[in-house]
């Protein structure tokens, strides 16, 4: 492809600059922004466009209301620029633009992805454009071949050779650089007389066009998807590469989407969404004994037929009758929130040991109400779990509470999980999302209580393991208005010091049972010599 022929319509979309000075049109000053000393309070500008190529005397502007790198028009010309002063910023600009060029040559369409730039040389006004080549394609009814260059070691030099893969869209980064890949299309009349034109009549192109009309010379039945009522499935195919094929063997839309009639009637009103998913449901769920029975399950299940399938594993049910009684059972809010109800409470009946044989159990009359009662046995079974864990913790931190008669206060351990969470509900505050800790030993909370007014909540401490304060609440955490008052910040400092007494005597019970393990290990290994 002759690039040169097109040069000109590259330069139309590259940017256009107004090189100043102050003075006249000096052919001796033609790289340099000075002037000289007869100029100094000269009210010309000499100028230069790049746009109409012509240097020219501005005696409207003065030189002052010239700005280095600000977006004007040619007073020459009116083209839209940008002022540059003859003597900055010329010999570090490079500015580049993607191009992709198209040729029509007989029955085929010649396709040149390049990267054109433009730079200033040392003493030129006028910036030189030139360009190179990426990748090449080229495509015929029924074939798209792209080009990649390559070093031949035989020929000593770089050659053309065509890729072993499809046609994609043109790279125009080098190495691990990130690059724009946009590109500006130049003589895309080519495409509009050549045996592609049918593809977008009328519309605008969409992105990844290349690719776009790689495929269509490939395929060219995806013009009946998109005039056919189904673009979608052509926009699937383009960006996200559909796992489902489809049988371009064929003329017939239906043959090509493998549907019928009537499946085809109702992809048509989703405009192809959803064909994909369509076409594993039918082919790995359930195919009903007609396509309209077919569709009709989809329509309820086909964004949840996993929710089926788990389902199933757990009743050992049919499918068809799992769905059947979801769609007489499910309320307002949908098939998916009913199956995902449905499976959480036949997942409560196996830890439950329920008979899962029985459809009394596998298919009750009210899922719902069946549900929450399931649940309220289940959190009535764990609450019993933790407070089992909870009390053998506990008697490890009785010594953890603690009475202060002069302020009247009293601190102590609860009595239960459910006591943690009514208290995180009086006070307004987020205890109660540490009461599984608290019972695995993991932290202590501990409850502040007035001695006229012990089952009131008050207060509520959280104590580490290393048997420090790490927080004392109130109502809405004290932020409600409610300061902490002078008696509790007292309590806590008289608490901290009660907390050191209680880490030392931890400390000496726990190096006296270590010394009556090595005593005893010690008579043991004695009796053994013996």
């Amino acid at each position: 492809m002759n690039l040169i022929a097109y040069i000109d319509d590259i330069e139309a979309f590259m940017p256009h600059f107004v090189l100043y000075r102050r003075g006249f049109g000096n052919p001796y000053l033609v790289g340099y922004g000075d002037y000289c000393q007869s100029e100094r309070n000269s009210k010309l500008t000499d100028c230069y466009c790049t746009a109409c190529r012509t240097r020219f005397e501005d005696g409207i502007r003065k030189p002052k209301e010239y700005k280095h790198l600000e977006i004007g028009t040619c007073a020459n010309c009116g083209a839209p620029v940008e002022f540059r002063q003859m003597n900055r910023g010329r010999s570090t600009f490079y500015y580049t633009k993607n191009f992709a060029v198209f040729e029509k040559v007989a029955d085929r369409v010649r396709i040149e992805c390049i990267i054109a730039y433009m730079k200033f040389a040392d003493d030129e006004l006028q910036p030189e454009i030139d360009c190179y080549t990426v990748t090449r394609y080229e495509l015929s009814p029924g074939k798209a071949v792209q080009y990649w260059c390559s070093y031949d070691a035989a020929l000593k030099n770089y050659v053309w050779k065509p890729k072993k893969s499809r046609a994609r869209e043109p790279n125009y980064a080098r190495g691990f650089y990130w690059r724009d890949n946009n590109y500006t299309l130049i003589n895309q009349e080519a495409v509009e007389s050549s045996f592609l034109r049918y593809l977008f009549k009328d519309e605008q192109l969409p992105s990844m066009y290349i690719t776009w009309l790689c495929r269509y010379a490939e395929h060219p039945q995806l013009e009946y998807l998109i005039n056919g009522g189904v673009p979608q499935i052509a926009m699937d195919y383009i960006y996200h590469g559909m796992k489902v094929r489809l049988n371009w063997r064929s003329n017939n839309m239906k043959k090509v989407l493998r549907l019928s009639k009537p499946e085809l009637e109702y992809f048509v009103k989703l405009e192809g969404r959803g064909y994909a998913g369509y076409i594993n449901f039918r082919k790995s769920f359930f195919c009903g004994r007609t396509p309209e029975e077919t569709v009709k399950y989809y329509d309820d299940f086909g964004k949840s037929w996993d929710y089926v399938e788990q389902i199933e594993e757990l009743t050992k049910l049919p499918r068809k009758k799992i769905m059947d009684y979801a769609l007489r059972k499910k309320n307002q809010q949908g098939t998916a929130f009913f199956l995902i109800c449905y499976r959480d409470y036949l997942r409560e009946c196996v830890m439950l040991d329920y008979d899962m044989t029985s459809t009394a159990v596998t298919m009750p009359k009210d899922v719902f109400s069946a549900h929450e009662t399931t649940s309220k046995l289940i959190s009535e079974i764990n609450d019993e779990k933790i407070n089992f864990i909870l009390k053998k913790n506990d008697s490890k931190r009785q010594d953890l509470e603690a009475v202060d008669m002069e302020l009247g206060l009293i601190l102590r351990l609860p009595y239960s999980v459910k006591e943690i969470s009514d208290e995180g509900a009086a006070l307004n505050h987020c205890v109660g999302g540490y009461a599984q800790r608290h019972a695995e030993g993991k932290l202590t909370i501990m409850f502040l209580r007035t001695l006229g007014h012990k089952s009131e909540p008050f207060y509520t401490m959280e104590v580490s393991n290393e048997l420090e304060i790490v927080q004392c609440r109130g109502y809405k955490n004290n932020q409600a208005g409610n300061p902490k008052p002078y008696e509790i910040e007292l309590f806590e400092r008289r608490y901290s010091e009660y907390l050191e007494r209680v880490k030392k005597q931890r400390l000496k019970e726990h190096r006296k049972k270590q010394q009556h393990e090595y005593r005893r290990n010690a008579r043991r290994k004695a009796r053994k010599a013996c």
